[in-house]
């Protein structure tokens, strides 16, 4: 089997059509806990195809407990949508209580090794299945590591009887950036346990490799590709993984059809060989604390200290807090990016450097506690409104819109549905809001920006003027509307679910008003239910 990732560039080819790829690999926390437009991608892509899922918020290796609820949202997305392969990382990124929604090499040491397993077991026996834990890359190796790292990661799926998704582009990376033989590497695996292959794209610098995913397969990860699958078997899949600089789904799939070549032998692949680099010395020493010390070195946008330096192998070229440092670094770009896409109408109303700047004091306030890089942005508009409070505006708009979008679906009922009581017993009546809808009552209108940015035109600053807004979905569409006062405090209590005398309340004597309030509110599809009172008790 040979596949592709599901990104949300390619939602729309695969609702409205059935692109031709053999299984759909998903990225679990995009659909975890949500609704809207994505998981009903997902559900349309599971009708057609086999499908994996395939996380990164895990942190199996972490020492905090497990995120009971990751768990819980986890469990509850593989009962929907019953993925052919369940898989993470062998890797740790929590501490002190937060996400470093990246993918921290483990220290391979004996402790960590029985840790890690004792923590796959606790996973599996949640899950009520097997998962398959992949290998990551990394550009540092720890001081006290008594293993290599196909010795601990083998140690790990042969003790805590899991499945092993065999990244052979990680292999290449690390093994250029630490000096061991990827073929030794492979070789060391389990071959009846691989479940799973990877392969990816990466940047060359001068003194390292990086595990970008924005480009195509190297010839060299194509030769060890095609080595690796003369060792497993046939059942094993093969993904193309493509996460930045995402191209059309043509060539995401030209790709799987290449790697199906490769194994059919119909494709020579040749590659001229890189030299390694010295190989990296096991030294079996180190500090204790190391993943709080590595995570604070990692995230909290300061230099790196000499204790955390000391936790790392040397390995020239690159100094211990130069390692460090490409972290850090992928950490800032990483929440900078996912910051920059969520409030798209403030950063092009902003210089980049003022945006980045506020970006940098924010995630200083409000790190990630969410296992969802989707739920970063939750504070940025009320964080924007003491220094930019009409930008603050604009961003309580976008996140309005973006929760919208992933809200969960539920149906709409027509205005026949009230009409279908009679009048007089409508006070005894209540709504129920469709999931979506969203009300915001802000101090200037934030809409001419994000019309401005839809226009590609610079958005200005809004100007003062009180606004009372509704955001709602339709379908997969999001829309927003301004609305009276009285109309914004009806659907508040719409959305509390009271009776149909205090939604209409706010109206006062206006029955006209309240009447064509009705009406809309029917029309635009903001309205799930139309229930009794003895039906709201015994909801009760």
């Amino acid at each position: 089997m040979f596949g592709v990732g599901l990104r949300p560039k390619h939602y729309r080819e695969f609702l409205e059509s059935s692109p031709r790829v053999d299984f759909v690999e998903a990225i679990s926390e995009n659909f975890m806990g949500l609704g809207g437009r994505p998981l009903a991608v997902l559900e349309k892509v599971r009708r057609d195809r086999p499908v994996f899922l395939h996380g990164v918020s895990l942190g199996i290796g972490s020492l905090e407990p497990l995120d009971e609820r990751y768990l819980t949202q986890w469990k509850d997305l593989i009962g929907r949508i019953a993925p052919q392969v369940v898989s993470d990382h062998l890797c740790w990124g929590r501490a002190h209580g937060r996400y470093s929604h990246d993918l921290l090499p483990e220290p391979f040491t004996v402790e960590a090794l029985e840790h890690v397993v004792s923590r796959v077991r606790q996973v599996q026996d949640f899950l009520g299945r097997r998962i398959a834990l992949e290998n990551v890359s990394s550009y540092l190796t720890f001081a006290q590591s008594e293993l290599s790292e196909w010795e601990f990661f083998r140690e790990v799926v042969t003790r805590a009887d899991c499945d092993v998704l065999l990244d052979v582009n990680n292999v290449f990376v690390s093994s250029r950036n630490h000096g061991f033989d990827p073929d030794a590497y492979i070789s060391a695996m389990p071959v009846e346990r691989v479940v799973q292959v990877h392969l990816a794209g990466h940047q060359r610098r001068a003194d390292l490799i990086i595990d970008t995913h924005d480009g195509p397969v190297s010839d060299e990860v194509w030769a060890l590709y095609s080595r690796t699958m003369a060792r497993l078997s046939e059942r094993v899949a093969t993904l193309i993984e493509w996460d930045d600089a995402v191209p059309p789904l043509s060539e995401l799939l030209g790709e799987a059809e290449k790697a199906r070549a490769v194994v059919a032998g119909s494709v020579r692949v040749t590659a001229g060989v890189t030299p390694l680099p010295d190989p990296l010395p096991l030294r079996g020493e180190g500090k204790k604390g190391l993943y709080e010390v590595m995570f604070s070195a990692i995230c909290d946008f300061s230099p790196v200290s000499v204790e955390a330096a000391a936790l790392i192998a040397p390995h020239p070229p690159l100094s211990n807090t130069a390692r460090i440092e490409v972290y850090a670094e992928m950490y800032w770009l990483r929440m900078r990016d996912v910051l920059r896409d969520a409030f798209a109408a403030v950063r092009a109303g902003l210089d980049d450097a003022l945006f980045d700047g506020l970006v940098a004091d924010y995630l200083r306030e409000h790190p990630s506690t969410h296992h969802s890089l989707d739920r970063l942005g939750a504070k940025f508009p009320a964080f924007l409104s003491t220094a930019l409070p009409a930008w603050a505006d604009v961003a309580a708009l976008e996140w309005a819109r973006a929760e919208a979008f992933i809200a969960p679906d539920a149906p709409v009922v027509p205005f026949s549905a009230l009409q279908a009581h009679a009048p007089e017993t409508w006070a005894e009546l209540s709504l129920a809001a469709h999931p979506s809808l969203r009300l915001l009552e802000v101090s200037s209108d934030p809409r001419p920006a994000l019309e401005a940015l839809r226009a590609n035109e610079p958005p200005r600053a809004p100007t003062p003027g009180s606004t009372q807004l509704v955001v709602w979905r339709t379908g997969f569409e999001v829309f927003h509307a301004p609305i009276s006062h009285a109309e914004l405090e009806a659907l508040r209590q719409v959305a509390l679910g009271s009776g149909l005398a205090e939604v209409l309340g706010p109206f006062e004597d206006d029955s006209a008003a309240a009447f064509t309030a009705l009406q809309s509110w029917f029309s635009e599809g903001m309205i799930s239910h139309v229930a009794s009172a003895a039906s709201r008790e015994r909801a009760d």
